[in-house]
């Protein structure tokens, strides 16, 4: 399903001063206004769009197993996914707008450059989790739950592993997103992902999953990158 048109999506302020270094803190108000008109420019010139569709998942072993036609060998991930049924595989993006604005900014206002990247990654995010609300919704009917989704680069599910989502969905096509040769996505802020599907337990969750934001946010706990900028916990 491809969705993003007149979508309607408030960005998270306090995840934009988290993205700038601000761990439990705000800016001083120079630096406030200046984040606010930026989010200003962000939302004006962003096109969000994105699509999610779902494939059977089997496993092999515990950490090989097939999504859709494809194999998959990681540890990480086929943790994440342990009992669920089947996934979804998503990709979404701001558009190329950002780019330009970052790109302008970087010529002669580096401040200014920063914010937006840090505006970008929230905004990005931000959708992301309004598509996550669309699928878990789509999935409760059926008394199903969501595990937190996993994109390629975290932990040892690997960067390479984006062609084949890119395959499967068809996402330049579709979403207008294209991939270059070392595997990065343009615009820059896209997000390639994928989200398992398990039974609700008599409580109406999974059991596993009893935690914030399970279902929506990426689950930090399951990456070795320790000194990422963007880790929470």
């Amino acid at each position: 399903m491809v969705t993003g048109r007149d979508v309607d999506i408030k960005i998270n302020t306090k995840e934009i001063y988290r993205y700038l270094g601000y761990r439990g803190s705000a800016p001083e108000e120079e630096i406030a206004k200046k984040i606010d008109s930026c989010v200003e420019e962000v939302v004006e010139v962003s096109e969000l769009r994105g699509l999610y569709e779902k494939f059977p998942l089997s496993f092999s072993s515990h950490d090989t197993f097939l999504i859709g036609d494809i194999e998959i060998v990681s540890e990480d991930l086929g943790k994440n996914l342990n009992g669920c049924e089947y996934v979804y595989l998503m990709g979404a993006t701001i558009g190329i707008g950002i780019d330009r604005l970052i790109a302008r900014a970087s010529v002669s206002d580096m401040t200014k450059a920063t914010i937006f990247q840090a505006v970008g990654a929230a905004y990005v995010e931000e959708y992301c989790d309004y598509i996550n609300e669309e699928i878990r919704r789509l999935e409760c009917r059926e008394g199903m739950a969501l595990r937190p989704r996993f994109s390629p680069g975290y932990g040892d599910f690997t960067l390479e592993n984006q062609e084949n989502l890119f395959r499967l969905l068809n996402l330049s096509k579709h979403v207008g997103i294209s991939l270059t040769d070392s595997m990065l996505m343009s615009p820059s802020k896209s997000v390639t992902a994928i989200i398992g599907v398990r039974p609700m337990d008599a409580e109406g969750e999974a059991e596993e999953d009893r935690k914030p934001h399970s279902g929506k946010k990426k689950d930090c706990s399951t990456c070795n990158k320790k000194d990422c900028t963007f880790r929470e916990g």
